[in-house]
């Protein structure tokens, strides 16, 4: 689980290490990258958020992202690009990283534990050597926008019911809800399952009308186990990602 509330390690002196940059200024920078992608951040579009605003710095900035390649050029990390569909003008592409084990050294050397990123998380437990990189991408996604609406969120939750695999799972103040991230399949036992294991049907679809499609679907279930669903998409998330705080743009009651 990761959350933007974040207590910052102090930066270590600059080591002797082959990509780090010997300018104290731009050391901090690659320092703080480092150490979000050792503690499981692996959007790159997230890594530069957090990294610009500790520095009070733009996250679009040329300089944000010559970190990142630089250290793909110099073999401390693995990128790649997963694209997935939000906006009707085509895909939207998103690059992921983790550490190599040259990085994973660099980190340890610096002091600091190596996590597993959420994008190693989902490989090794949704993928399972399947090449599923647009739900990949969605999952990944949604937890950064949630992230960034003040919930703690994480991928791919340990959960005591063999019968209930949920991609997410979000927190704040008291509510915490596990969520399934769809694009295109849709299966009812899913919202029955989660309607057992919780008192609300959670889902985040990737358009308004896909997030209607989805809400009506998980109906049934949801007034046979009388709970709530919630509903939330990727795109409206998206367009709203400078001045929106909502995440859960549907909330739906059952009485019966």
């Amino acid at each position: 689980m990761l959350s933007h509330d974040l207590y910052y390690p102090d930066i270590p002196a600059i080591p002797e290490f082959s990509g780090i940059s010997r300018r104290n200024d731009h050391w901090q920078r690659q320092a703080i990258t480092l150490w979000l992608i050792a503690q499981g951040f692996s959007l790159r579009v997230e890594v530069q958020w957090i990294v610009a605003r500790f520095f009070g710095t733009d996250h679009r900035s040329g300089a944000l992202m010559q970190i990142l390649s630089r250290f793909r050029d110099k073999e401390l990390l693995k990128t790649k690009t997963l694209a997935l569909r939000i906006f009707s003008g085509g895909r939207t592409q998103f690059t992921v990283v983790c550490l190599t084990d040259k990085g994973r050294e660099l980190v340890q050397a610096l002091g600091w534990q190596v996590h597993e990123t959420e994008w190693e998380r989902m490989q090794r437990l949704h993928e399972k050597g399947n090449y599923q990189a647009r739900h990949t991408a969605a999952v990944l996604a949604f937890v950064y926008q949630a992230r960034l609406r003040g919930w703690t969120a994480g991928v791919m939750p340990e959960v005591d019911a063999v019968w209930f695999f949920p991609d997410a799972l979000v927190e704040k103040d008291r509510e915490s809800y596990y969520v399934e991230v769809e694009l295109d399949e849709q299966k009812l036992s899913k919202w029955h399952n989660m309607a057992r294991h919780q008192s609300a049907i959670a889902l985040c679809a990737h358009t308004p009308d896909h997030r209607r499609l989805l809400l009506d679907e998980a109906e049934p279930a949801a007034l046979t186990n009388k709970c709530t669903r919630l509903g939330t998409d990727l795109r409206t998330l998206f367009e709203h990602s400078q001045g929106g705080n909502l995440l859960w743009l549907e909330k739906k009651e059952n009485i019966t």
